[in-house]
């Protein structure tokens, strides 16, 4: 009986440790899942990826009113990630409202995205569009923080009421008055047979990579007062002066009798660009007293085109020219200024005028065609050693003349022009007028019909300035 007993207590003993074992092994296994559960990416090199990165507000407010977007942010990894901060960089200030997956505020922390999962966050604005103290565009952005890496999405919204061309067609003729600001989203075309016409003092915005495509007629400012104005829809200190921040206007093959007068055009990738000979020889543009500055590329862009410009001043005009002709074209400019020079945002390599002939694209010529150019009471200058080329090649017409012109080159250049610096006021704040003893001022010839400089200052008969400003 006690050996029995003995046996029979060390087998419960024997299983009660089984069990035990057991116990433990499972209790193991289950805390080495939860841990899994909680393992979160931690590599800095984790990005988020976001539906957009631009919120805009697209809404036409007449009155004071309010807007939701949302966007959505995606996990695209095999573990979850945790996004250790979201929050409204403009904070309290902020126009804007945010909800981060159903919870509302202006930051939200340790948000939790499961492995190829994804999460909404909504944000809102609310504007009065009547209030002057508003930003033109209001914009702030949503900050987010993972393992250490900052990303943003851009939040914006229109401040104040204006006119909002969105992605437009014009079909019937019409006239814009200066009521209110125009702003053009998405691009708008003038179509054949139609005749847009801007009036003086108009102001018009073009939102990021927005262009204005004339098929028909484009006639700006005809009573040449008040200048009407072209610029980006970015109102703020640090946008001022930055090229490219719109696409520019740009005439199609086919449109004729255009016209821009007293106008600037500024900070778009290419200022004017024309295409193709127009009908019976009339005139693609005329252009008097206008200003172009500070573009990407070129500042004029002439494509087998007839153009006619007088009182032009054009500069800071960065990758490409000032003026700058492709396959050839009938182009004539009196009394016009082009000019170049290297500052902070522009890296001026190319000279200020190029003329060319031809087509082509990686060395291989497309097509040859007449270029005829001529340049009267001209400056042509800038902070290169040459700031002009031709560069005809073939059997096509390739002639520019120059009459009465200042100009920096050592070619040969028909015509009569000297190589003597004008003398600007201050080219590095943009002031092109002539200097006292200027070689320019007295030196050019007179021309029928411009009779006033871009300023509407007088020109004096038989004393006529070279450049688009007369010395007062």
């Amino acid at each position: 009986m006690i050996a029995y007993a003995i046996s029979f207590i060390i087998f419960r003993y024997s299983q009660l440790m089984k069990i035990k074992q057991l116990i433990l092994i499972i209790g193991v296994l289950l805390s080495i899942g939860a841990c899994r559960k909680d393992v979160f990416l931690t590599d800095s090199s984790v990005k988020l990826s976001f539906s957009k990165d631009t919120l805009t507000f697209d809404t036409v407010f007449t009155s004071i009113g309010s807007a939701t977007r949302y966007f959505k942010i995606y996990n695209r990894e095999n573990k979850k990630i945790k996004i250790t901060d979201i929050k409204l960089a403009g904070g309290a200030d902020s126009h804007f409202r945010m909800n981060v997956d159903g919870i509302a505020g202006i930051e939200a922390k340790d948000v939790e995205i499961a492995a190829n999962d994804s999460l909404y966050i909504f944000a809102a604005v609310t504007v009065d569009p009547n209030n002057l103290a508003n930003p033109f565009v209001i914009e702030d952005s949503i900050l987010f923080s993972t393992n250490g890496n900052s990303q943003s999405v851009i939040l914006n919204a229109w401040g104040q009421n204006a006119h909002f061309i969105y992605d437009s067609v014009i079909q019937s003729s019409q006239t814009w008055t200066n009521d209110l600001p125009y702003v053009i989203i998405n691009s708008m075309l003038v179509d054949t047979g139609v005749t847009l016409t801007i009036e003086g003092s108009c102001r018009i915005y073009n939102h990021p990579n927005s262009r204005i495509y004339v098929a028909g007629t484009l006639i700006i400012n005809p009573s040449c007062i008040d200048s009407v104005i072209f610029q980006g829809d970015r109102l703020e200190q640090y946008f001022q002066d930055l090229p490219g921040r719109w696409q520019g206007i740009h005439f199609l093959k086919g449109s004729i009798n255009n016209e821009i007068n007293c106008t600037t055009i500024k900070d778009a990738e290419i200022g004017v660009r024309v295409d193709s000979l127009p009908i019976n020889g009339i005139p693609n543009l005329i252009m008097r007293r206008v200003k172009i500055k500070n573009m990407l590329y070129s500042g004029i862009l002439g494509i087998t085109a007839v153009i006619r410009g007088e009182n032009l001043l054009v500069f800071n005009c960065g990758q490409n020219n000032c003026f700058q002709t492709i396959l050839g074209g009938d182009y004539q400019f009196s009394n016009c200024t082009f000019a170049n020079y290297s500052n902070t945002v522009i890296n001026h390599q190319e000279p200020s005028v190029y003329l060319s002939n031809y087509y082509a694209v990686d060395n291989v010529i497309y097509g040859l065609a007449a270029c005829n150019a001529v340049f009267n009471n001209c400056i042509i200058w800038g902070g290169l050693e040459q700031e002009i080329s031709l560069d005809f090649l073939g059997t096509a017409v390739g002639n520019a003349t120059f009459n009465s012109c200042c100009i920096k080159s050592d070619s040969t250049l028909q015509g009569s022009w000297f190589k003597n610096d004008p003398l600007f006021i201050n080219f590095s704040e943009d002031d092109y007028h002539l200097s006292s003893g200027s070689p320019c001022i007295n030196s050019g010839t007179d021309i029928s019909g411009i009779n006033i400089d871009l300023d509407g200052n007088s020109r004096i008969a038989g004393s006529y300035d070279i450049g688009a400003y007369e010395k007062q």
